[in-house]
């Protein structure tokens, strides 16, 4: 966690901002453990799904499979909440 602070050292980006920049991340990563998580969190703090699926479905311009983890996974985690 220490390291996550010392990157928002000022806190310039707020969590919200944060949570969809980590969803369009893990979107390319392909990383489903991560991105549930932070889909889970963002749901949590308020996020709206279409606003969710706007940030996951950044990765698009780096090719179809990179972002097509992203949406069922987001439906997913709806349903579970």
């Amino acid at each position: 966690m220490k390291m996550s602070r010392e990157i928002n050292v000022d806190g310039v980006l707020d969590q919200r901002t944060m949570l969809l920049i980590r969803i369009g991340i893990y979107s390319v990563t392909r990383d489903p453990v991560a991105l549930s998580h932070f889909v889970r969190e963002a749901f949590k703090a308020g996020i709206t799904k279409k606003e969710i699926q706007a940030a996951a479905l950044q990765a698009w311009g780096a090719g179809v499979t990179f972002s097509e983890l992203a949406v069922p996974l987001i439906r997913e985690v709806e349903e579970s909440l």
